[in-house]
């Protein structure tokens, strides 16, 4: 965990894929060498579900995994799930980062042959090994990638939730694939949320759910729209109730990959106005920015991280 701070980074503040896990960077390191006993034991040693999850996303950070996975996949259904999980982060990485209408049609059909192998794949663990939770969450994410029907994305989603009801993974897709943005509304996703939230308990980092609801409305609007939708009173009561019930909650669960909940929060706070909860969350985070949810921004991401918590500190002075 990071130390507390108040001062700010210079410059060269960068983003940590593997949110400084010491394990994501030995399972990245291990993949980079190809060196798959290596990867394979990091894995293996993931006792908590959540922790899995997290690592296998760390995966997608890694370049060439694709080139040498398969050989393995056949006979290892670890390194099948591997190959798959990998496999959605590199068709989003064909996609890019931009809404469907500004994506070129070359990078859509090469997304669609990633996604494609990525299904294949992750069907495959789950056919052999049916309580595999994390295939069941990535999964969720390669139905709405393929824009399959949303009952397809919502039977992946029970079928991880039955294997491990607070997933972490699984709730956050199938929240993305009820944004507006994608197959859904407002309504439906914030609803989701609450039911996440509530299902998690106190200290779960499922009541993150409601900040990235809020989040993903704002970045439907403009101007002072967003402006007002963020600093409406329900909305920052709203943060804060979540907040306290996850991040600032005695029984937290800062498990591997709790960088990204707090930057959540931060990244929210910020907007809404509420400076002294931002700057409680800074506090805490160090020197830790992740990619999400400060891509929501126009910018760099860690300008955008080091900006914002320049202002938070600002106002508690």
């Amino acid at each position: 965990m990071s130390p507390l701070r108040r001062g700010t980074a210079g410059p060269a503040l960068e983003i940590d894929p593997c949110m400084g896990d010491q394990q994501a960077w030995a399972l990245r390191d291990a993949l980079t060498r190809q060196d798959w006993p290596a990867a394979r034991a990091v894995l293996v040693a993931a006792e908590h579900p959540d922790d899995k999850a997290f690592l296998l996303e760390t995966c997608g950070a890694v370049p060439g995994v694709q080139d040498w996975i398969g050989t393995l996949a056949g006979d290892d259904v670890l390194a099948q799930l591997v190959r798959g999980c990998h496999a959605v982060a590199w068709a989003w990485d064909a996609r890019g980062g931009y809404r469907a209408k500004y994506t070129a049609r070359e990078r859509f059909a090469l997304f669609f042959e990633r996604l494609r192998l990525a299904e294949a794949s992750l069907y495959d663990v789950v056919m052999r090994t049916p309580d595999e939770a994390a295939a069941w969450a990535f999964l969720v994410r390669t139905a709405r990638g393929l824009e399959l029907p949303l009952e397809d994305g919502e039977f992946r989603f029970a079928q991880a939730i039955q294997r491990h009801p607070t997933s972490l993974k699984a709730h956050a897709e199938w929240l993305q694939t009820l944004c507006a943005k994608w197959s859904g509304n407002h309504e439906w996703m914030h609803q989701f949320a609450r039911d996440g939230a509530a299902r998690g308990g106190d200290g779960s980092m499922l009541h993150t759910l409601v900040a990235q609801a809020h989040l993903e409305v704002m970045i439907d609007l403009k101007g002072e729209e967003r402006t007002q939708y963020m600093t409406r009173e329900d909305v920052r009561a709203d943060l804060r109730t979540a907040a306290g019930l996850s991040i600032w909650h005695p029984a937290a669960e800062f498990r591997p990959g709790w960088p990204l909940y707090l930057n959540t929060f931060a990244l929210a706070f910020s907007q809404s106005g509420d400076l002294a909860a931002a700057a409680t969350v800074f506090e805490r985070l160090g020197d830790n920015p992740t990619e999400m949810p400060w891509g929501y921004l126009a910018g760099d991401e860690a300008r955008s991280f080091l900006k914002a918590r320049t202002t938070a500190f600002a106002g508690q002075r």
